[in-house]
């Protein structure tokens, strides 16, 4: 006889990507019925606070309240920055066109799963009780709240669990996954436990682990954490609606529980991870108030003005890696920045397809002063899961450049491993063809991603001939465009720019910044670089050279000032 439905109802502290993630895993679930979810949006008492604020500052020093005013500042700053051309409601709406079997809010999950979401208060308060018991839930799973009291946990026929993203008794407490690297741990764990009156003290259902890598950061191994988490989180449910579940009591340590970390140890971490890197709340508000004071004063549109009257003809290329929520690095832009910077620049700029753009520069066709075209390098395959959506609901052109060796592989690029810890989806056939049937364009990248201004000129010609045959035979359409995969003025040789024009390529695009003029050689067409930290307004300026970096680039070292670190 199957097992009946197992009514779960939801007990979060947030509205989260990772919240969401865990409550979409588990009500995919097969034989699960959701009943609801309570959000915890009870006010913390300022008798409270006050209290948290006397014990940081007992932990940090006085010095703590600047640090707090500071962050303070600058998330102000942050939003006034990430709303200044475009409004989060914009974004919004083009995800969901983009994007409809996604949820982006705890709403958009309660529609789909046909649950109702309920702002309760506190989750130990009285209104949280009734709302959990009118539920009649068998199972609760909380995630991401404050202690709750045995009136609330009590409540569902079979107690809640708790997702925890740590091993206990080890690393009860928080915040995930930054101990297990102040520690040097190999792992970090993952334990879904039984709630009681305690701080993650419940019987254990299971647990998991996830490697430490030696790229990892505290933000990379929580995103890690998240993953692994919602997996196991839909896997103890399924258990438990099996009746296979055999909870386990804790081992009993006389450990503490984690607390936050203080600044000291925070900074003792990033001195031990290097690549740990991070843009300090003074400079980022300094950065923050530059962009608002030139957008908003008219610098930026006198610059855009005169570009428009002087130029008979200037274009600018965006050149973008990956797009996908969890990878936090220079050749990486999130979904959301992602989208954001289209409809900026869509409201400001014409468009233009790589090959109507170079088909102008070859033939000294003007160009449409400020037109924009949209390009990808190297070979990954959440550029047609993430950014293809976005454009295609936008009608924006894009091509893609592919380094073909890496085409249906589980390789690996050499700057991947030697930077990040993640591993990266390559391109399949199948995905450059429905690339293409999407209306893109596709150009050569080499075959192996290699520098072609230190290989010789011999592997140089393999590399672009090969690059492109292999292309070809998978879309069955001539490729004759090809971006360097090191494109600073160093990586670029006129060995090289020969050997690309014998090989039938008719233009060849390079990263060291710069915008398309009347006098661009299509052998040497420059690009601009993106990522996640380019908010949409800072691509505005970047625009029309007015990004800090550009009108410092002068000043510093020829060839270290490069847009992309590989493209």
């Amino acid at each position: 006889m199957e097992n009946p439905k197992l009514r779960v109802a939801f007990l979060v502290g947030s509205d989260n990507p990772s919240t969401r993630r865990s409550i979409e895993a588990v009500c995919r679930s097969s034989g699960v019925e959701p009943a609801g979810v309570l959000l915890d949006t009870g006010v913390v008492p300022f008798k409270r606070r006050l209290k948290h604020l006397s014990r940081n500052i007992r932990a940090n020093g006085w010095s703590y309240l600047l640090f707090r005013a500071v962050e303070v500042i600058r998330r102000i700053t942050d939003a006034a920055v990430e709303n200044a051309p475009v409004s989060r409601a914009e974004v919004m709406s083009v995800l969901r066109r983009a994007f409809p079997d996604r949820c982006f809010t705890l709403a958009d999950l309660g529609a789909r799963y046909g649950m109702r979401v309920h702002a309760v208060g506190s989750l130990n308060g009285a209104n949280a009780v009734r709302v959990l018991s009118e539920c009649g839930a068998d199972l609760g799973i909380v995630l991401g709240t404050r202690i709750l009291k045995p009136g609330t946990f009590g409540v569902p026929r079979m107690g809640c669990i708790n997702l925890h993203k740590g091993r206990v008794p080890e690393y009860r407490g928080l915040p995930p996954g930054f101990w297990e690297l102040y520690d040097g741990a190999l792992s970090a764990g993952l334990t879904v436990h039984f709630v009681d009156e305690g701080l993650d003290t419940g019987d254990i259902v299971a647990t998991s682990t996830v490697p430490i890598m030696g790229t990892d950061t505290p933000e990379s191994l929580v995103e890690k954490l998240h993953e692994e988490g919602a997996r196991l989180l839909a896997s103890v449910v399924s258990t438990i609606r099996s009746g296979k579940a055999s909870p386990q009591p804790r081992e009993k340590l006389p450990l503490k529980p984690r607390t936050r970390p203080t600044r000291k140890e925070i900074g003792l971490l990033r001195r031990r991870l290097p690549h740990w890197k991070h843009r300090g709340d003074v400079s980022t508000i300094l950065r923050d108030l530059y962009l608002l004071f030139v957008y908003y004063c008219g610098i930026y549109y006198i610059a855009r003005q005169l570009h428009r009257l002087l130029w008979r003809s200037r274009g600018a290329i965006y050149s973008y890696h990956r797009v996908n929520d969890y990878s936090k690095d220079v050749l990486t832009v999130d979904t959301m920045t992602f989208a954001a910077q289209l409809l900026a620049i869509r409201s400001r700029y014409p468009f233009s397809s790589t090959a109507h753009l170079v088909d102008c520069i070859r033939n000294k066709k003007p160009v449409q002063p400020t037109t924009i075209t949209i390009q990808f390098d190297d070979c990954y395959r959440d550029i047609l899961t993430n950014a293809a959506p976005l454009m295609k609901a936008l009608g924006i052109p894009a091509c893609a450049f592919i380094s073909s060796g890496f085409v249906d592989t589980d390789r690996s690029f050499a700057h991947d491993v030697a930077l990040y810890p993640f591993t990266y989806e390559m391109f399949r056939s199948s995905d450059i063809q429905a690339w293409v049937a999407l209306g893109f364009d596709v150009g050569a990248h080499t075959v192996d991603h290699v520098d072609l201004g230190r290989c010789t000129v011999e592997a140089a010609e393999s590399e672009v001939v090969e690059c492109g045959r292999a292309l070809v035979r998978i879309i069955g359409k001539p490729i004759d465009l090809f971006s360097f995969p090191f494109g600073r003025v160093d990586n670029i040789r006129n060995e090289t720019r020969q050997a690309i024009s014998a090989a039938g390529y008719v233009a060849l695009f390079s990263s060291h910044g710069g915008v398309v003029g009347p006098r661009t050689d299509p052998y040497d067409i420059p690009r601009m670089g993106s990522s996640y930290e380019s908010s949409a307004l800072y691509c505005l300026l970047q625009i029309e050279g007015l990004a800090l970096g550009q009108l410092t680039a002068p000043f510093r070292r020829k060839g270290s000032d490069s847009e992309e670190v590989a493209c």
